[in-house]
């Protein structure tokens, strides 16, 4: 019993001494997935790695990493035209060490090299530019107007933009129903072997998802299909009010399953995807309220959903809104899926955490971690670590960040995440990026316990 009691007074020590060092409440000792705040890259912050004198990262939007890991995309959509933000694409190269370096950018920003089009300048080709996937040696960005096509060298750099489809160019000529900036905030994903691209786009009460394919040598992308709610030209799903508002399509690792993620009223259809054709079947829903003929949840976590996130083994998807996240389990071997729980604020969720709106969610490579960005704009921002079970179930295990010390380890600095934006869980486990947005911009690096 002596042994025992000297053992857990060490232990206890231990923890109190690891509290004071990383920030950790002394009354819980850090654990596995909780995060450890490294540095900051912004403009004109102190305390922050400097970023440079120029600084694309003011307004971004999205940002995507290739599958070695070794590159940063963001991509800033710039301030709607006003000429205070212009638009850009950026690229971080990531060390060893997991920190980030600017290697350079493309776009209207001044000080980056200029987007064109048959050589002619397009400064403001990528505004409210939403989605950022790469595909091989390729790199894609969603506008309401456009895919915009990027080609990079070996090193990851970005080498030049080429069309695909927009008013300026005909690689993809038309997408039937789709006019530009007749949708915005359109999504973009690509499958695991970057054969097939997937665009969601919704607004005017209609909606599809865009099947293009795309050349492995040159980037080009060719129409292959579409089905949707209300979009003339693409096929019908048989149901309403599921595909009509802005979000996320995710597709899952097997390839076989791709989920569409509507804002309003909040809904996520599944499709399974044909793996020799890339073709898409509807395979039905899970909505909020009003929308029809889906399986409803008894909770309002749902409603205003914007992003969605996949388990590598695929056995769960997350989505964010913000009242919370929202736990939908999936069968593996059908792609279905069915309400599970959500933890938030939304009425009929777990009341836990900071009651602040959750923009962007990630799942950690080992399954064990899902993150979520959250916070009001301007007033404070963080990053939720929410603990998950082997089923898949979330508990709150913490946040850090910035402005609500009562809640969140503080990360010292001000003024870079009280913004929220995206946030990165890159497969080493061991390190997550949060960006902060607007108004000067901020890429936050965490290291990720993994012990």
């Amino acid at each position: 019993m002596l042994a025992l009691g000297r053992t857990r007074g060490w232990a206890a020590g231990i923890a109190a001494a690891l509290a004071l060092i990383v920030g950790f409440p002394t009354s819980a000792q850090a654990a596995v997935g909780d995060l450890v705040f490294v540095r900051t890259i912004a403009r004109n912050v102190s305390g922050a790695v400097d970023i440079g004198p120029v600084n694309p990262l003011d307004w971004a939007s999205a940002a995507t990493l290739p599958g070695n890991g070794s590159t940063v995309y963001v991509v800033a959509g710039g301030d709607g035209g006003s000429g205070t933000a212009q638009p850009a694409i950026s690229t971080f190269r990531r060390a060893a060490n997991d920190t980030l370096s600017l290697t350079g950018c493309m776009g209207g920003l001044a000080g980056c090299r200029p987007t064109k089009v048959n050589d002619q300048e397009i400064p403001g080709r990528l505004y409210a530019a939403s989605s950022v996937v790469t595909a091989g040696v390729h790199v894609y960005v969603s506008t309401p107007a456009a895919v915009v096509g990027f080609s990079t060298a070996a090193n990851g750099d970005l080498v030049t933009d080429f069309c695909v489809w927009d008013q300026s160019c005909g690689s993809v000529a038309a997408l039937p129903g789709l006019a530009p900036w007749a949708t915005s905030q359109n999504a973009l994903t690509a499958t695991a072997d970057g054969r097939d691209l997937y665009l969601y786009a919704a607004g005017g009460s209609k909606g599809a998802v865009y099947h293009l394919r795309r050349d492995g040598t040159t980037g080009r992308l060719a129409y292959s299909g579409c089905i949707g709610e209300a979009m003339p030209g693409c096929a019908s799903i048989g149901r309403t009010g599921v595909m009509t508002s802005s979000g996320d399509v995710v597709v899952s690792a097997d390839g076989r399953s791709l989920y569409v993620v509507a804002q309003r009223p909040g809904s996520v259809t599944h499709f399974r995807r044909d793996l020799t054709t890339g073709s898409l079947t509807e395979a039905g829903c899970v909505g909020g309220p009003g929308v029809g003929g889906c399986a409803i949840p008894v909770t309002d976590g749902l409603l205003g959903i914007t992003q969605g996130a996949i388990t590598q083994a695929g056995d769960s998807l997350y989505v964010s809104g913000p009242g919370g996240v929202t736990h939908l389990h999936r069968d593996t071997a059908t792609g279905n899926i069915a309400y599970w729980g959500c933890i938030g604020y939304a009425a009929g969720c777990r009341a836990t955490g900071p009651q602040g709106q959750y923009v962007d969610v990630a799942v950690s490579a080992d399954g064990t971690s899902v993150y979520g960005t959250q916070g009001p704009a301007f007033a404070w921002g963080a990053v939720t670590h929410l603990r998950r079970s082997a089923q898949g179930d979330l508990t709150y295990a913490g946040c850090i960040g910035e402005g609500l010390p009562q809640w969140c380890r503080p990360i010292g600095l001000t003024g870079v995440m009280n913004h929220a934006g995206p946030v990165l869980a890159p497969g080493s486990s061991q390190v997550v990026y949060s960006l902060g947005v607007h108004a000067r911009g901020a890429i936050t690096q965490f290291t990720r316990l993994t012990s």
